[in-house]
């Protein structure tokens, strides 16, 4: 645990002091980590009467489970349960206790001397009798003490007065005891109703994102990303809606080919850094590297577009093979030449040697344009709302930022790179009805601008549609250009017939890949 994880409830909490808070927090947190129960090696007397609560509230098989296997979520988990300690501590202290008079007539009878007992006593003896039972606290056997200390005696007067102070302090110190005793039963009982509360909300949210981590292909490994969606902000609705797309996506395998090539699209073009190899004695040897052309040595499959075959090379030629092409491109299985190139080199002994390996790179953002015009209507918009629901789980999935255009005359735009706070809009997209005419302009210019942006300059750009719309004017062509020329790759999915009237076939030539959805081979919805 990082030193300063939960340092605001370890150093302002509401319960016990510090050193008890430190122990209590690393507790719930190691406990959640090995994916077990809350054991109570805190009593409840360090842990401000809620170390019961917290074992219980712990004692769940899918919160252990999720813990277990996900620390950023076992540290959200840890800081709930703390929050929700300082905060049931906090409002217990502004509920007035139940017998908050008999603290007020304990304390009026701890100020009596011998002359006022009298006054007082009738009342006292009369509250006692008939709130506790003889057998806690008999007021008829104090009322007698009380007498004979009170009662007059023949020598050694001055012992009176302490005779009396004996009894009220054996007195009043019994009343303290049953009253701290009630006190603590009464915070237990606030507190675990409270527990109960918190408990059917915390295993409601575990149960969501279980739901929602399947649906985002999630669960069961980071629940951390889905737990801040939960958080009040997921309905039914939303579910539904999404299951409802997710169900469109398992049934339609080009849909999940053309998500997965989108998704890897970023990766085509390989970037290479120089690391460090093992130490090595020295000596003169040949080494053979492959980054230069010298010897050709065979074929191999690889994504190196300079050393194509041309038998590969002419599926581009074909509108109907250029998928395939595209499709063995991501998946480094073109048919390639290879080479290798000899060269003599003299090392030193524990000299470290350097080579070239692949850089992993991170992937870049989304920038999905979708076509929510009314020639999309029926079972283009079906396709178009899968792949986006597609693409968002790619995003979530990668942490990917995601921003969504829909466009028809006019546009809408959607930041859907914290789901969390995007959840209630998206689901509003997805149930909504396409209608109105189509204006990709607008759309262009917001996706062009996000990609000024430094969240958005190294983010691709997705645009589905029939592509029935009027032709781009020069500005915008020359600023996809430019765009394309600072690595940005412009992807078009058509859903529909290429052929159509009022295709933009110029459009779809500025960009870097087009695909084609024909609604009319494949009908699954």
């Amino acid at each position: 645990m990082t030193k300063n994880r939960f340092h605001k409830f370890i150093n302002f909490g509401s319960i016990a002091d510090r050193g008890k808070r430190a122990r209590l927090a690393s507790a719930v947190y190691e406990g959640l980590r090995r994916g077990s129960a809350i054991p109570m090696g805190l009593p409840n007397t360090d842990t401000g009467n809620f170390g019961t609560a917290v074992a219980r509230i712990t004692d769940h098989e899918a919160l252990q489970e999720l813990c277990a296997k996900d620390e950023e979520f076992a540290e959200q988990i840890t800081q709930e349960i703390l929050d929700f300690i300082n905060t049931t501590k906090r409002a217990m202290h502004k509920t007035e206790l139940p017998f908050a008079l008999e603290y007020q007539l304990l304390q009026e009878f701890e100020q009596i001397g011998a002359e006022e007992f009298e006054d007082i006593w009738e009342g006292v003896e009369a509250f006692m009798s008939e709130t506790y039972t003889r057998d806690i606290l008999d007021p008829a056997f104090y009322a007698q003490e009380f007498r004979n200390s009170l009662a007059p005696r023949r020598a050694r007067k001055s012992r009176k007065r302490a005779g009396f102070e004996g009894v009220k302090e054996h007195f009043t110190e019994k009343w303290k005891n049953l009253l701290e005793r009630k006190q603590t039963e009464w915070e237990e009982s606030y507190i675990e109703e409270h527990r109960r509360a918190y408990c059917e909300t915390l295993y409601r949210r575990i149960e969501e994102i279980l739901a929602m981590g399947e649906l985002f292909d999630l669960y069961p490994g980071k629940p951390a990303r889905l737990w801040d969606m939960s958080k009040g902000r997921f309905q039914r609705a939303h579910f539904d809606v999404l299951n409802k797309y997710a169900e469109f996506f398992r049934r339609d395998p080009s849909l999940q080919e053309l998500a997965d090539l989108l998704g890897r699209a970023q990766q085509t073009e390989a970037v290479f850094e120089k690391v460090p190899l093992e130490d090595s004695a020295s000596g003169t040897e040949r080494a053979a590297t492959y980054t230069s052309k010298a010897d050709l040595i065979g074929i191999h499959e690889s994504d190196d577009l300079s050393s194509i075959l041309p038998s590969e090379a002419v599926l581009l030629a074909e509108e109907t093979a250029q998928f395939l092409f595209y499709k063995k491109l991501a998946e480094k299985k073109l048919q390639t030449f290879a080479y290798r190139h000899k060269t003599y080199c003299s090392r030193e002994a524990g000299t470290c040697r350097t080579g070239w390996k692949r850089k992993e790179t991170p992937k870049g953002p989304f920038i999905l344009c979708i076509d929510t015009s009314g020639s999309m209507r029926g079972t283009p918009e079906t396709i178009a709302k899968t792949l986006c629901f597609a693409l968002l789980k790619t995003a979530l999935r990668d942490r990917r930022a995601c921003y969504l255009i829909s466009f028809a005359a006019g546009i809408e735009t959607l930041n859907l790179t914290d789901v969390a706070y995007s959840l209630d809009a998206f689901t509003g997209f997805l149930s909504q009805s396409f209608y109105g005419g189509t204006n990709p302009m607008p759309a262009l210019h917001e996706a062009l601008t996000m990609l000024e942006t430094e969240a958005y300059q190294k983010a691709d750009l997705v645009m589905i549609s029939d592509f029935i719309m009027p032709p781009l004017d020069e500005q915008t062509r020359v600023r996809i250009t430019a765009a394309k020329e600072n690595k940005t790759k412009f992807h078009g999915l058509l859903i529909g017939d290429r052929t159509a009237k009022g295709v933009n076939k110029t459009m779809l030539e500025d960009f870097n890949t087009t695909w084609v959805y024909d609604v009319d081979l494949v009908d699954r919805y």
